[in-house]
């Protein structure tokens, strides 16, 4: 069984009635973005890192505006950090020519993410294999987002593993079709007198199942507080 700091942000994703393992991702975005502030904006190496990947995707951009501008009301690091990015794309634009394109490598927040999420649905697969408990949660959850299901499976080493996969997956999708069908039958004008239930945010919850659940709203902009780890429901 992996050791329980390991599998701690899968817990807290199943508490929090979303994908475990995007919840997974937003803790790996928020540290890697405020370790990339606190500790290595001005570090060579990674400002490299960032400079091969023509800056920051959009996303991760966002995230560091929001530490260092909305946060801290300063530009300083941001504008050395892209000082640096735009003297290396124009270094590389004056050498590109009909036979030499403009390469760019992957966001290096985006690699540390995905390299990280890898190495949780490992977790979440062992856990789901030794921890009943943690498995009776699992088959009671909302489910993967569709990414993360296709990762878990690609990720799994037996047939027992598949199957637990594939018929929590199927069963939630199955459920949630069910709320969108209600909720679909509560609009129509012979039944909106009808008092509105679980299904009333079920489009929003199928968004996310099939797109990804969302960082919570303070994500990278502030540190964390403790209620980001309480499940919450979303609103209608």
């Amino acid at each position: 069984m992996p050791h329980s700091a390991l599998t701690r942000w899968l817990k807290q994703g199943l508490a929090r009635d979303m994908c475990p393992l995007c919840r997974a991702a937003h803790k790996l975005d928020r540290e890697y973005m405020w370790n990339f502030f606190d500790e290595r904006t001005s570090d060579e190496d990674a400002l490299d890192q960032v400079g091969a990947a023509r800056g920051f995707c959009a996303n991760h951009a966002e995230q560091l505006r929001r530490i260092e501008v909305d946060g801290l009301k300063s530009t300083i690091a941001i504008s050395d950090v892209y000082a640096h990015t735009l003297r290396a794309l124009a270094a590389d634009l004056a050498a590109v020519d009909e036979g030499h394109g403009l390469a760019a490598t992957a966001c290096p927040a985006c690699a540390n993410r995905d390299r990280g999420v890898a190495q949780n649905a490992r977790y979440l697969l062992d856990e789901l294999a030794e921890n009943a408990g943690f498995r009776e949660r699992f088959r009671a959850s909302p489910g993967l987002c569709v990414a993360h299901f296709q990762l878990a499976w690609d990720t799994s080493r037996t047939s027992e593993e598949r199957a637990l996969l594939r018929d929590t997956e199927l069963d939630a999708v199955r459920a949630l079709l069910g709320e969108v069908n209600e909720h679909l039958r509560k609009q129509r004008a012979e039944h909106r007198n009808e008092p509105s239930g679980t299904e009333a945010d079920s489009w929003q919850r199928a968004l996310w199942l099939t797109g990804g659940w969302p960082a919570p709203a303070a994500s990278a902009g502030v540190p964390e507080s403790a209620g980001e780890d309480q499940p919450v429901r979303p609103s209608s």
